[in-house]
């Protein structure tokens, strides 16, 4: 009885891996016919969906940044940043990624750095798109703002004394 199992079992074994190599063959033969062509490819692509990742700051929230301020303060403004270096633990990064459907993809950024008493001495950003554009940005309209990261603005507090110097003296 062991036996007639035995070689039942072996014969279908047999069977049945005898025929992976006839569909190994016909899919050879389908892979021959149906090679898709650049043309096609190029015309029929997949779904992807917009992509918006990290913190979107806006030009009212920067414009709204003092130096001096506490980072509970700036916290409280701007959210939680994307980015806390443990080895730069005076310096937050706030970056705001999209990858539209179509067209290239964008990186703003917002840097503030802190004194070691964690007051605000010094931020830089990208240009920052301001509530309307960042509306139409999210919803769907994404030619309203570009901007790269070769207009990175810098402010820091020689340059604001500077500038309150000058607003003082008219």
């Amino acid at each position: 009885m062991y036996k007639k199992c035995l070689l039942t079992g072996a014969m279908a074994a047999t069977l049945a891996l005898s025929g992976c190599a006839q569909v190994e063959s016909k899919w050879d033969a389908f892979n021959e016919w149906f090679q898709p062509t650049e043309a096609l490819t190029s015309v029929i692509k997949p779904y992807r969906p917009d992509t918006h990742q990290g913190n979107l700051v806006t030009k009212e929230m920067v414009d709204q940044l003092h130096l001096g301020m506490t980072q509970l303060q700036v916290q409280f403004l701007l959210g939680v940043p994307l980015l806390r270096d443990m080895f730069h633990q005076n310096r937050w990064d706030y970056l705001y990624y999209i990858n539209p459907r179509f067209g290239d993809p964008e990186m703003r950024r917002l840097t503030v750095y802190f004194d070691d008493t964690g007051r605000l001495t010094r931020y830089e950003f990208t240009p920052m798109p301001d509530e309307t554009q960042a509306d139409q940005m999210i919803l769907g309209d994404k030619e309203v703002f570009k901007a790269d990261n070769s207009d990175l603005t810098v402010v820091d507090q020689a340059q604001k004394a500077q500038e309150d110097v000058e607003q003082n003296a008219l």
